[in-house]
């Protein structure tokens, strides 16, 4: 049976996003569609030819993101099953429900761009970085909480990093909005879009912390994930097994006949 060692897929995802938003910024900064200057992310992914690259590439990390956290469900379920720990069980369970939305988040921030339909974009966005703030401290609970259990790989070290990633994503989300709308309340002036904005507006410095502020925990996000590497090194996953219905109900029959 095909096994599968998935260790390696927290650090392509630690390398891939970033790659993929230099990509976008580098062709909308090339084609002077945004300042230079620490943009929003979206912003880099709004005009076209741009907006096709951005979308596609987050769709590409939204699912290799879904995988790490199908993965860390998996792992979880193992050892927690038969444990006695419903507790752990639930806020497993949680978690992963919390990912999907996660996930679901940055795929709606990729294929509706903000200037087309904000509505769904912010939306995605807040899926995107404040479900997914709380995903992360629910994989820090757990982290915590299983240390009884020796998990390979779940070192007290892993647990306290994760910790510090937590607060320090707070701290940036709360940075983050609060910047947004001061800078929005002040304002560039009409007729100048948000992804125009240079240092002579207003609300410009307001607008630099929010847009760096946003960088920072979409780094800080793809680093969580790359602490799942020593974890996931020490297990593989088995393929899905495929059984046919006339097979199964042989197999049924035969179990019959042997009881009898």
């Amino acid at each position: 049976m095909l096994e599968t060692r998935h260790h390696w897929l927290p650090i392509i995802i630690a390398v891939y996003l970033p790659v993929s938003f230099i990509i976008t910024y580098s062709i909308a900064v090339g084609n002077d569609h945004v300042e230079p200057v620490f943009p929003y992310i979206s912003d880099t992914g709004t005009s076209s030819p741009e907006s096709c690259v951005f979308g596609q590439l987050l769709n590409i990390g939204a699912a290799l993101a879904g995988i790490i956290i199908y993965t860390r469900y998996r792992q979880c379920l193992y050892h927690f099953e038969g444990s006695g720990r419903r507790c752990l069980l639930c806020l497993n369970t949680i978690a992963f429900i919390i990912g999907l939305l996660k996930i679901f988040g940055v795929s709606l921030v990729g294929n509706f761009q903000e200037t087309n339909v904000l509505t769904v974009h912010l939306i995605g966005a807040f899926l995107a970085f404040v479900v997914g703030f709380f995903y992360m401290v629910l994989q820090t609970i757990i982290s915590y909480k299983s240390q009884s259990f020796n998990i390979a790989g779940n070192t007290l070290f892993i647990t306290k990093f994760r910790i510090l990633l937590c607060i320090a994503d707070f701290i940036l989300l709360i940075m983050l909005s609060v910047m947004t709308l001061v800078a929005g309340e002040k304002g560039p002036g009409p007729g100048i879009e948000i992804y125009d904005w240079t240092s002579d507006h207003p609300g410009y410095a307001e607008h630099l912390v929010a847009t760096i502020s946003e960088w920072l925990v979409a780094f800080i996000t793809v680093i969580y994930f790359a602490t799942f590497y020593k974890e996931f090194k020490h297990f593989r996953m088995k393929a899905p097994e495929v059984v046919y219905y006339e097979q199964q109900q042989q197999e049924q029959e035969l179990n019959i006949s042997v009881i009898s």
